[in-house]
């Protein structure tokens, strides 16, 4: 009796043994299969911020500031009527003529951080007030090339700021794209030179946020 006692006991403690090992490597492997999602996950997660971060250093790619941001102007026919479509979501001001996009150019507008630094929105017609350059002790500043759209000489199409010996000033050149300004539209030397000898007086300008 004592004998197959114990052989049952041996026998019982056999078979725990072999539920415990398998439950082990059961649970070993169930602890990989887990670790081996969360690296997937994680590697995923780390291409997925990779790609964004190209995504976003590839829409704010620098832009040449001294060329013509939309590639060969348009040769605009005599008294062709034009008017000027500045979206601030796009950064990007629309030459048209009707519905038709004759030409697109890069810029920079209003950071919009408070009022005193926004680009109004709405419908404006460029002023008679234009000039070749001009400096602003109160920032610093300049720019060639600029057509007054508001308030006659405040609000401005302009080149990408410049200091007082008309070197321009890169820190604000390569934010083309994005906003930056005091809500003056900023935009490439050619492109601020080809607004100023090309768009006339009285053109609309509608500016959408």
């Amino acid at each position: 009796m004592n004998f197959f006692r114990k052989s049952s006991c041996i026998l019982l403690a056999f078979v725990i043994g072999l539920g415990l090992a398998a439950c082990a490597q059961n649970s070993a492997d169930h602890s990989d299969q887990q670790k081996s999602r969360i690296d997937t996950s994680a590697t995923q997660k780390n291409q997925a911020k990779t790609s964004s971060t190209q995504a976003n250093s590839a829409s704010h790619a620098s832009v040449n500031w001294n060329a013509p941001s939309g590639g060969t102007y348009p040769v605009l026919k005599k008294g062709e009527n034009i008017w000027l479509d500045v979206s601030i979501k796009q950064q990007k001001v629309y030459i048209k003529t009707g519905n038709r996009t004759l030409y697109t150019m890069i810029v920079s507008t209003g950071l919009g951080t408070d009022p005193d630094n926004a680009t109004p929105t709405g419908t404006y017609y460029i002023q008679a007030e234009r000039g070749q350059w001009f400096y602003t002790p109160q920032y610093n500043e300049g720019a060639k090339y600029w057509v007054s759209w508001k308030n006659h000489g405040e609000f401005l199409f302009h080149s990408v700021p410049m200091d007082k010996n008309q070197h321009v000033l890169t820190a604000d050149a390569e934010k083309l794209g994005q906003k930056d300004s005091h809500g003056c539209i900023h935009l490439t030397v050619p492109d601020a030179k080809w607004v100023y000898e090309h768009v006339p007086f009285n053109t609309k300008v509608v500016i959408q946020a």
